[in-house]
C-alpha cells in the first residue's frame, strides 16, 4: 500500500531536532573537550562543552524546522514523498 506524506509538522520536527542535536552536540562536545585538555587548552575545552550542544541542538533545530515548512510549501505544489507501506 502506498502512501502520500503531503506535510510535515514543523514543530514536531522542531522539536526532535532539538533533542537529537542536543545528543550529538554532547557528543562532539565531550570529544572535543577531551582533545583540548589533552593539548592542554582549557579554555578551549571548555566551551566546546557547552558551545557545541547549543549549536547542534538549537542551530540544527532551526534549520530542519525550517526544511520541513519549505517541504510543506513545495508538497502542496509538487506532491509529497511516496513511501510504501505493508500491514502485519
Amino acid at each position: 500500500m502506498e502512501k502520500r506524506i503531503n506535510r510535515v509538522g514543523v514543530g514536531s520536527v522542531l522539536k526532535i531536532s532539538a533533542v537529537l542535536g542536543l545528543v550529538v552536540g554532547v557528543i562532539v562536545g565531550i570529544v572535543l573537550a577531551i582533545v583540548s585538555f589533552f593539548n592542554k587548552q582549557w579554555l578551549e575545552g571548555g566551551v566546546s562543552l557547552v558551545l557545541a550542544p547549543v549549536l547542534y541542538g538549537g542551530v540544527g533545530a532551526l534549520v530542519n524546522a525550517l526544511m520541513a515548512w519549505v517541504y510543506n510549501i513545495i508538497a502542496g505544489k509538487v506532491g509529497g514523498i511516496v513511501i510504501s507501506l505493508e500491514d502485519r
